[in-house]
């Protein structure tokens, strides 16, 4: 087997480090380990079941599953047996479910819980390709699907562990007869701007990315990684090929919710999300230090300006000067410290991806010692094209170029990139995919940026998202929206302005914040749709507004603004999974709303 396969490196690992535990998974309050020859027993026996179930290379898989140990094992699973993982979210609904089960053309899906298996039983008879289901949870005895063949996990490793023996030959068949180019998986994208378009990866794009971003971070054995974004993401997956080429260990969060109990039990020394994350921690963190006294948060001002003073220096792995030096170690045993044993106490570095990250919050959490590496791709390239890395750092930037992989810049700006980890194409899509994918092997990202002297590229914008007002100018939202979310008064906002003669936004303020503050200000109020009509909220969101797009183009700064009262999730539909704003269905969620801020003159707020 060539060494760009995903199944060598799996397998190489899997030998090399036997007894060394490959996933962890909490059971019963506690965190129980897989070692990587236990995982190498079931992946075997998954493709074993593959095999004997009559599946041919090539034929196409769903697994609907949240995070959990049996996603990497059938994942890999599937892929040595030589048939292409189709990995769905699992909160995306019924009908979602059905147009990528037939757009597959899927011959089986595994899902996890009775949820998710309701949702196939749902659609299940509109998917005449779909002949198996495989329930990761035991499933109803009396549970009948006409056609479809139904049985759960253990009943199919079970079958598996049966019919390896008589099989292995033709499994070690497959596997010998992978090659780079071959289909692993087909990814359907989050469909900010439509209907999703299955994304072609092979071995080659994912596993040359996975050595590559590995190299790039030093990444080793010894890692342990904190798993909470979804798999179904591509992001999250080249992180397990990563933690799998090099034989170290990842243990999945039992939900986002419990990120911050997980990470004191687990311990990591890394993990990866995305900017969200970052700023629920951020604001958290200034928001607790708000409701200090007065000398508290005198000290805590003083070690982030030394923090930051120092961060200048490690960002770059220049050494930071003596005095300075001193001051940095004074400050990080009175207040570093204690942040960063949020996180366990054995965090070495995090990634930042899958959107961009605040300039400040990345100088933020170096300055406090959580030093977060800011990278940049999309589905379609498996995921990374560009990333920050230890010593070599540039903030407001997502890196350098990693090897094997090209980038220019094109003459209107657009960002394009070759290399091995450029996807086949979208599937059953040629129109789609010559629109993007060029003969010269040029994949055109659809983002808008410039690459420095030093070869650091920055993202202006996506070229989809640019607003372009009535008087013709152009408005990238991402930049203003960005520099909004600083202020602890503002979770999220959405740039408006699409044909108008100024910008507007709505905005989701830090509820919890405005009701100390409404309290701490003797105003009176019942519910949160009494703080978005308070006139004194307004004043304070309305300063927050013009003290943070200052710096911004007139014609860029915000003239009027609404309040809502529920957070944008994927639960309404206004995020896709890896938490992006759908702005189509945000513009029609508040279409009355937006209606409103702009069918007067524009005023202050």
């Amino acid at each position: 087997m060539s060494k760009s396969l995903l199944t060598r490196h799996f397998f190489d690992s899997a030998d090399r480090f036997s007894s060394k535990a490959a996933l962890k998974e909490k059971v019963g309050g506690r965190y129980r380990a897989i070692t990587y020859q236990q995982m190498k027993e079931r992946v075997e026996q998954v493709a074993a079941f593959w095999l004997q179930a009559g599946l041919q290379p090539g034929e196409r898989v769903a697994l609907l599953a949240e995070n959990r140990p049996d996603w990497p094992i059938f994942d890999m699973g599937l892929i040595s047996a030589g048939l292409v993982n189709v990995p769905i979210y699992p909160t995306l609904s019924a009908p979602q479910l059905a147009y990528i089960l037939k757009d597959s053309g899927a011959s089986a899906i595994v899902a996890s819980t009775p949820l998710q298996l309701k949702k196939v039983l749902a659609i299940y008879s509109d998917c005449p390709a779909l002949k198996t289901v495989i329930s990761l949870d035991p499933a109803p005895k009396d549970l009948q699907m006409n056609g479809v063949r139904l049985l759960d996990a253990t009943a199919a490793v079970s079958e598996g562990e049966s019919a390896l023996k008589q099989l292995r030959a033709e499994l070690d068949k497959r596997l010998a007869q992978a090659r780079e180019d071959d289909l692993v998986s087909i990814v359907y994208t989050s469909g900010t701007t439509g209907n999703p378009k299955g994304v072609m990866l092979t071995h080659g794009n994912f596993a040359s990315n996975a050595k590559a971003a590995a190299a790039t971070l030093g990444f080793n054995a010894s890692q342990v990684t904190l798993s909470f974004l979804p798999l179904s993401h591509v992001l999250e997956r080249v992180v397990n090929y990563v933690v799998q080429y090099c034989g170290a260990t990842v243990a999945y969060a039992e939900s986002i919710d419990t990120i911050a109990q997980n990470l004191q039990e687990v311990q990591p020394t890394a993990f990866v999300a995305v900017p969200r994350v970052f700023e629920k921690i951020y604001n958290r963190i200034l928001q607790n230090i708000e409701n200090e006294k007065p000398l508290k948060r005198k000290i805590f001002d003083w070690a982030l300006a030394i923090g930051k003073a120092a961060a200048a220096y490690t960002a770059e792995g220049r050494p930071v000067p003596s005095l300075l030096a001193a001051k940095l170690q004074l400050a990080d045993r009175l207040v570093f410290a204690k942040i960063r044993a949020r996180t366990g106490g054995q965090l070495e570095f995090a990634v930042s991806g899958g959107a961009p990250l605040m300039k400040e919050l990345a100088e933020f959490f170096f300055a406090v010692g959580i030093h977060i590496y800011e990278g940049y791709g999309l589905t379609e390239t498996s995921p990374v094209i560009c990333l920050n890395r230890p010593g070599d750092v540039r903030f407001g930037s997502v890196g350098q170029v990693l090897d094997g992989v090209e980038v220019r810049i094109a003459e209107d700006g657009e960002i394009l990139a070759r290399g091995p980890n450029i996807m086949k194409g979208y599937y059953n899509l040629p129109d789609a995919t010559a629109e993007v994918l060029r003969a010269d092997g040029w994949f055109h990202t659809g983002d808008i940026g410039e690459l420095d002297a030093e070869g650091f590229l920055r993202i202006t914008d996506r070229k989809k998202e640019i607003i372009v007002m009535s008087n013709g100018k152009n408005v990238a939202p991402q930049p203003v929206e960005n520099a909004l979310k600083t202020s602890p008064y503002i979770e999220q906002a959405v740039m408006l302005g699409n044909n108008q003669k100024y910008m507007a936004a709505l905005i989701y303020p830090n509820y919890e914040l405005l009701e100390q503050t409404a309290r701490a200000q003797n105003m009176a109020f019942n519910n949160r749709l009494d703080l978005t009509q308070s006139e004194q909220v307004r004043q304070i969101i309305q300063a927050e507004i013009d003290r943070l797009t200052a710096a911004f183009a007139r014609f860029e700064q915000i003239k009027r603004f609404a309040l809502i009262e529920e957070e944008l999730t994927q639960d309404n539909d206004c995020l896709t999974p890896t938490l992006k704003f759908k702005r189509r269905n945000i513009h029609q969620r508040y279409s009355a709303l937006i209606d409103e801020l702009f069918a007067e003159p524009a005023g202050r707020g």
